[in-house]
C-alpha cells in the first residue's frame, strides 16, 4: 500500500475504536448500532452477487473474551483480498430466498450516509440478521479448505449484530456482526502466506 493510503487510514483508525475497546464488557453489554470500529480480521471476500455492489467479506476476529464473526457488505475502494471465484454456492443462494434480506443487501451495497437509517430498519425485520448471517456461513465455509483468509486490518460500519453460537465455518462466533466497510488493508502479504 502507499504511504498516503496508510496515513488515510490511521487518521480514520484515531477516530474509531477497536473490537477489543467496543466489547470490553461482553457478553454484559453490546454496543448499540448503528457504531463504527476496526479490528484484525481473517478475511475471505466473495462476489457474484447481481448487484456489482455487493461484496461480502466473511471473517473471525479473536478476542481475549470472545470470538466475532464479521459479515460485512458493500464495495471497498481499497486494497481487497482476492477471490478464487464469482459463484456464490448453494447454500448462499438458498440464504437470499428471504425477500425481506434481500432488501437490506440492498440498501448495504449503497455507501451514502442517507441510508443509513433504511438499512437499520430493513435489518430489524425479524429473520433478516438470521439470514444474512447463514448467506455468510455458506460462502464462508465455501472457502474454507480451497482458501486460506487474508490478514487484513479492517475498518467498517456495524449495523446490526446476531447473537451466537453461530456456526461460521469451523469456527464458533460468539456473535456476528453485519455491517460494510470502511476500508480493507492487508497485514500481510502473499508471501507471507506461503511460508
Amino acid at each position: 500500500m502507499s504511504g498516503n493510503h496508510d496515513t488515510t487510514i490511521d487518521a480514520v483508525k484515531q477516530k474509531l475504536p477497536s473490537a477489543a475497546q467496543a466489547f470490553p464488557t461482553w457478553p454484559a453489554a453490546m454496543p448499540t448500532g448503528p457504531f463504527a470500529l476496526y479490528s484484525d480480521v481473517a478475511l475471505y471476500q466473495t462476489g457474484g452477487f447481481e448487484d456489482p455492489r455487493l461484496v461480502l467479506y466473511t471473517g473471525v476476529s479473536r478476542l481475549p473474551t470472545l470470538t466475532m464473526g464479521w459479515c460485512l457488505f458493500g464495495a471497498s475502494r481499497n486494497v481487497q483480498p482476492g477471490k478464487d471465484k464469482d459463484s456464490l454456492p448453494s447454500g448462499a443462494r438458498e440464504a437470499l430466498g428471504n425477500t425481506a434480506a434481500v432488501r437490506a443487501l440492498q440498501l448495504l451495497a449503497v455507501d451514502h450516509p442517507e441510508t443509513d437509517e433504511a438499512a437499520v430498519e430493513a435489518l430489524a425485520v425479524p429473520g433478516v440478521t438470521g439470514s444474512l448471517v447463514s448467506l455468510a456461513s455458506a460462502v464462508h465455509q465455501d472457502h474454507e479448505g480451497r482458501a486460506v483468509p487474508f490478514g487484513c486490518e479492517v475498518g467498517t460500519y456495524i449495523y446490526a449484530h446476531h447473537q451466537g453460537p453461530v456456526n461460521l465455518g469451523t469456527v464458533t462466533a460468539d456473535v456476528v456482526l453485519i455491517g460494510s466497510p470502511i476500508w480493507i488493508a492487508r497485514t500481510e502479504t502473499k508471501e507471507d502466506q506461503d511460508q
